[in-house]
């Protein structure tokens, strides 16, 4: 049997965490349920499959082609718009990957909600 792609394992887990079917992704992607089965064993999608599937669990194209993650932070919190840590430089607590997880199961317009109340926290806390 052919080993799947890191790509393949990254959809499977975020599918995973959202509690879906591959149906269901594939319902909300508007793709044939065999052709997202066949992301998740190692068919690369088309460019515009990438983005939605990014935008679909939340993450970065960039996260889904290479593993990278990427943190959104504000100026407010001394960040600029995006820094990319690599994975094995991200030490995360167990809080801190249970938000992370919790994160992932919002809508992207409810994700900005967090992280406008989260970059308001930061400036007043420089208060």
């Amino acid at each position: 049997m052919q080993e799947k792609s890191a790509l393949a394992l990254r959809l499977k887990m975020l599918r995973r965490e959202k509690g879906l079917t591959a149906q269901q992704v594939a319902d909300a992607l508007g793709i044939k349920s065999a052709t997202y089965r066949r992301y998740e064993i190692d068919t690369k999608p088309r460019d515009e499959v990438y983005i939605a599937l990014a935008e679909f669990f939340g993450v970065s194209v960039d996260y889904l082609m290479s593993g990278k993650t990427s943190v959104a932070l504000s100026a407010a919190c001394g960040g600029s718009d995006y820094i990319v840590l690599p994975e094995n430089q991200i030490s995360l607590s167990p809080a801190e990957n249970a938000l992370i997880l919790s994160l992932r199961s919002l809508s992207s317009e409810e994700q900005n909600e967090v992280f406008e109340f989260v970059n308001w926290k930061c400036v007043r806390a420089k208060k």
